[in-house]
């Protein structure tokens, strides 16, 4: 397991934070600064390390055509996995409430781009992409899950239609940031939107006790309990076809290695074959009687009958007798 190949993947991250005063949206500020850290860090090399070329930026587009033209340019390209999100408002349209996502400037709520279309030009394009994972920051954005299956509810058969029929596609994620019939928040005076943030957050600071990446269902978790401590914030929807639960996103930046001291001794020891023979001299000499228990840590050593008690120290002894020996 591994974070995807940063040659073959391609992310597009879209955002409109303008106002849209004829639909009575007003303002996103959080969502530009949104677009510009998730940036950073998608391109980090301790996160994923996307090349700045394949981590498009389209902030404020005015037209729907502007959008479904590099998105069906960077499905084409990608062969890994493909990133796709959105941030800024949403809105049910028309009499089917379908999930509409809004432009800069739009007067018209049938000007803004219809996620059915998007998920449209995606499978036109004949994706080569094995993974794709789709993020959406935006009012009734779990429209875009279609009804969830009551045997699994982790899988959601409209998914089906987000991709073209491959037999090495792997899955396909989508995560969103409220339900189909709740709104997201942008809390005033945060830097960033309530569902992006706490994404940000987990990508930049992993999550303890979890193995090396990060997939789509750790990220979920971690987002959805952080957002979870947070009052009147919607909970965010998790939708999966194939095996998009398992894509792997980033490096899990809080995963630690634990450290053996014995091992790390040893493996000095081949390393300095003064420090090896030492080792097996102490290993091989005949045993001693015990002095009396006063309480301290057992002998590891000795040297001109001065105890050495600490592992460490004899580490740092064995390391001065190496160079020693390695300067005459």
């Amino acid at each position: 397991m591994t974070t995807p190949d940063p040659a073959g993947s391609r992310a597009v991250l879209i955002g409109v934070h303008s106002a849209a005063d004829a639909l009575g949206l007003g303002e996103l500020p959080a969502v530009e600064k949104n677009l510009a850290e998730l940036r950073r860090v998608l391109t980090d090399g301790t996160v994923w390390g996307l090349p700045d070329e394949h981590c498009l930026y389209i902030p404020e587009p005015a037209y729907p055509h502007e959008v479904l033209t590099e998105v069906e340019r960077a499905a084409a390209e990608a062969t890994d996995t493909l990133l796709l999100y959105y941030a800024g408002h949403g809105l049910l349209v028309g009499e089917e409430q379908d999930l509409h996502l809004a432009l800069s400037g739009v007067r018209w709520d049938d000007d803004c781009l219809s996620y059915s279309k998007l998920r449209a030009r995606l499978r036109q394009a004949g994706i080569r992409a094995r993974r794709t994972v789709v993020i959406l920051d935006c009012c009734y954005s779990g429209k875009a899950l279609g009804e969830m299956s009551p045997e699994s509810p982790c899988t959601v058969p409209d998914l089906q239609g987000l991709v073209a029929q491959k037999a090495d596609i792997e899955g396909v994620c989508v995560l969103t940031a409220s339900a189909a019939t709740r709104k997201a928040l942008a809390p005033i005076g945060d830097k960033f939107t309530a569902f992006t943030g706490e994404l940000i957050h987990v990508l930049c600071n992993g999550v303890a006790g979890s193995g090396e990446f990060l997939d789509m269902t750790m990220i979920y978790d971690a987002v959805s309990n952080r957002l979870a401590d947070r009052q009147g914030v919607p909970e965010p929807q998790f939708g999966t076809r194939g095996h998009g639960a398992d894509i792997v996103l980033a490096r899990n930046r809080a995963f630690t290695v634990a450290i053996n001291e014995n091992e790390v001794l040893m493996a000095m020891a081949d390393a300095y074959p003064l420090m090896a023979t030492t080792l097996n001299t102490l290993a091989a000499a005949p045993t001693l009687p015990q002095p009396p228990d006063r309480g301290l840590p057992p002998v590891v050593g000795t040297y001109k009958g001065i105890e050495i008690r600490s592992e460490r120290v004899l580490l740092q002894f064995l390391r001065s007798q190496q160079g020693g020996n390695s300067s005459e």
